[in-house]
C-alpha cells in the first residue's frame, strides 16, 4: 500500500517546478496579470484603456498601452491611476523583445518630472503603475536598454 502512494507523490513533487511556470493566459492570479501591488491590470475596461501612437527608434518599435486602473488601485489604498505597458518589437521582423531593462519618467501638466520608475517584464511587454491624476497633457519618457545593449528613449504623450 505504501509503495502505491510513494510513486504518485514522487511524481507530484517532481512536477511542482512545472506548476510554477503557468502561462500568462492561465488566469487572473498569474504575475503577468497581477502587478507587484496585487492589483489586477485586467480590471480596466476597454473604455478606460487607450493605445497611444507607436514610436520607432533605431530598429525597435515601442507600442504603448495605457489603462485607467484608478478604481481598482483606490480599493487597495494606492495612489496610482494608470497602468502603462510598452511592447517592444524588432522593426524589421516584428519579433517581440522581452530582454533588457526599462524605466519610465512622467512629466505632469505643470512640468514636474517624476523620478524614473522601473517597468517590470509582464508577458511580452514591460509595465508599471503611474499616477496621472491631474487633468492636462502628460509626457512619458520610456528609457530602455534592451537585449542589444543600446540605450533608447521613447517619448509618448497623453491627455489634452
Amino acid at each position: 500500500m505504501k509503495k502505491k502512494l510513494i510513486l504518485p507523490l514522487a511524481a507530484l513533487l517532481l512536477s511542482s517546478p512545472l506548476i510554477a511556470t503557468v502561462p500568462a493566459w492561465a488566469g487572473d492570479d498569474t504575475p503577468v496579470e497581477r502587478g507587484l501591488n496585487g492589483v489586477s491590470t485586467m480590471e480596466a475596461t476597454s473604455d478606460t484603456a487607450s493605445t497611444m501612437e507607436s514610436v520607432e527608434l533605431d530598429g525597435v518599435t515601442a507600442r504603448p498601452h495605457l489603462a485607467d486602473v484608478r478604481e481598482a488601485m483606490a480599493k487597495h489604498g494606492m495612489k496610482e491611476t494608470h497602468h502603462m505597458m510598452v511592447m517592444f518589437t524588432d522593426s524589421k521582423t516584428g519579433t517581440a523583445i522581452t530582454e533588457g531593462t526599462v524605466a519610465i519618467k512622467v512629466t505632469d501638466p505643470s512640468g514636474v518630472t517624476s523620478e524614473p520608475k522601473k517597468m517590470m517584464l509582464m508577458g511580452d511587454g514591460f509595465g508599471a503603475d503611474i499616477s496621472l491624476a491631474a487633468p492636462g497633457k502628460y509626457s512619458m519618457e520610456v528609457g530602455s536598454k534592451l537585449a542589444d545593449a543600446k540605450k533608447r528613449v521613447f517619448t509618448f504623450s497623453y491627455g489634452k
